[in-house]
């Protein structure tokens, strides 16, 4: 049985990499104070001085934050990567990064037409052989967005998702070189992260605020998302949708966690 390897079995952990620009979402971005559509990521990273950067994006691959996803800083050129000015970061997928190519000498010289056969050829050579399922088999990925009764939103950043992943991903395993590999963050992790994550906001809300009505409002929700995040872990369902919006005021993505009973739950109860 051939084992998958893993983009960092690949490629190591240092290093830039090119990436096609079809990796970066090119969905629009929400205001979340106006409603305002913005932007989608991949226009954002990739205007550069008025420049249009869309055919490659520039990344470095951090650390894994559950199974199969990766945290990367992008930018549009080497230069802003370096520099850390003009960067993103965001969450990339395994399936994102079998194009990628080392940014080293071997890409001298070539025409982006050649860059985007060796990345086609790259990703034919790593990805795992997909058995065909049955044309009857019922599709068992869940939606990206899951149809929630929603009972609170809140926004958090970056930093703070990945402080809230940390103590999930701790658990370290050994491989067959006896080495501490960090052990993949599966689905449940993934929930309890980010509703971590939505705890942990409201708590610092919590103690900043003084008015008592609003420490009474704050105080019931965080008795809501504590009691899913126990709810949770017994049953396993998806109760947080996590959506990537544009926080105007930091010129930065943040992330809109919306915490809800599901659709499909709910109406069975």
């Amino acid at each position: 049985m051939v084992q998958h390897r893993t983009f960092f079995d690949r490629f190591g952990h240092a290093g830039i990499c090119l990436l096609p620009g079809e990796v970066l979402s090119d969905d629009p971005l929400i205001d979340p104070e106006t409603g305002a559509m913005l932007p989608s990521l991949r226009e954002q990273v990739g205007l550069v001085n008025g420049i249009h950067h869309h055919l490659f994006c520039y990344a470095r691959v951090l650390r894994t934050c559950g199974d199969g996803l990766y945290w990367a800083d992008v930018a549009a050129t080497p230069e802003l990567l370096q520099s850390q000015a003009g960067t993103a970061r965001v969450i990339l997928a395994e399936e994102d990064l079998y194009f990628v190519l080392p940014y080293d000498i071997r890409l001298q010289g070539k025409s982006p037409a050649d860059m985007l056969k060796a990345m086609e050829a790259h990703a034919r050579t790593v990805r795992p052989v997909q058995r065909r399922a049955p044309a009857d088999t019922p599709e068992l990925i869940p939606a990206p967005v899951l149809p929630l009764a929603p009972l609170t939103v809140v926004e958090v950043s970056t930093e703070e998702l990945q402080e809230a992943i940390g103590p999930v991903g701790r658990d370290t395993l050994k491989d067959t070189n006896q080495r501490q590999v960090a052990k993949p963050i599966g689905a449940l992790g993934m929930q309890q992260a980010f509703l971590q994550a939505m705890l942990d906001s409201l708590m610092h809300q919590l103690y900043q605020v003084q008015d008592t009505v609003a420490v009474l409002a704050l105080k019931a929700r965080c008795a809501i998302v504590a009691l899913l995040q126990r709810w949770q872990r017994h049953t396993r369902q998806r109760v947080i949708n996590a959506v990537p919006v544009w926080n105007s005021e930091q010129h930065l993505v943040a992330w809109h966690l919306t915490v809800g009973v599901p659709v499909a739950a709910r109406a069975a109860a």
